[in-house]
């Protein structure tokens, strides 16, 4: 059983797509009978917004939850999120990327035996544009590191596709509201800290997407400023 909560904010450009993973991808966990919800909270949704979560209320192949709020950051609208799931398992899926059903099966059998925290190697696209068109300038597979507690604690290794237990964020905390972009990492090495139990997948988690317009995966100074506010 798992709550899939996904942030969505100016999200146009994505929507359409993420309409058709989200409705593969719950195709999937049924087939495996895994029992799942989609939790989506739109932050001051503009009309075309409106429109595509009505299709997803509509959708009978998606199991959903539309949450409505006004403009939050991130990581406010993640811990809305896990305060309303329903299940004990927790994930995240930002608009703009895509998730593999078969590494959330494989992080569930693995958090059904007592690990609190699941982790995945990923598919990493980088996009620039040229003349105003989006060219895919890299692709690569990123394998992150099995689990020490004196590594994690110094870097951001869990992914952008993690899974955590609901009871986890009740022992630590949710993350940090103050943050941008390092919210997550502030979470997981208190998560490190804390001694959750970790375990790496090697399953593929999904693809993230830098397509430039996000500050996560960018070059922004501030990422820099938050990491460093998070390691001292």
């Amino acid at each position: 059983m798992i709550s899939i909560i996904t942030s969505l904010y100016n999200s146009n450009t994505h929507l359409k797509k993420y309409i058709k993973h989200i409705e593969k991808f719950s195709m999937k966990l049924s087939q495996n009978k895994i029992e799942y919800e989609f939790i989506i909270i739109p932050n001051s949704p503009n009309d075309f917004e409106k429109n595509k979560l009505k299709e997803i209320e509509n959708n009978i192949n998606i199991k959903s939850r539309i949450i409505v709020c006004e403009r939050e950051s991130l990581y406010a609208t993640w811990n809305r999120g896990i305060g309303q799931a329903k299940y004990e398992n927790i994930t995240f899926w930002n608009v703009d990327d895509m998730r593999f059903a078969n590494a959330v099966c494989d992080g569930l059998s693995k958090m059904n035996k007592g690990v609190d925290v699941v982790y995945f190697p990923f598919i990493y696209k980088r996009y620039i544009k040229i003349l105003g068109l989006k060219i895919l300038a890299k692709i690569k597979i990123v394998k992150p590191f099995n689990f020490k507690k004196e590594l994690f604690t110094k870097g951001m290794y869990l992914g952008p596709f993690f899974m955590a237990k609901k009871s986890c964020f009740d022992k630590i905390g949710g993350f940090d509201e103050s943050f941008k972009i390092s919210g997550d990492f502030d979470w997981a090495v208190r998560a490190a800290k804390a001694d959750l139990v970790f375990e790496k997948s090697d399953k593929l988690g999904g693809i993230f997407t830098n397509d430039g317009t996000t500050l996560s995966g960018s070059k922004n100074n501030l990422h820099k400023i938050e990491n460093d506010r998070i390691l001292a």
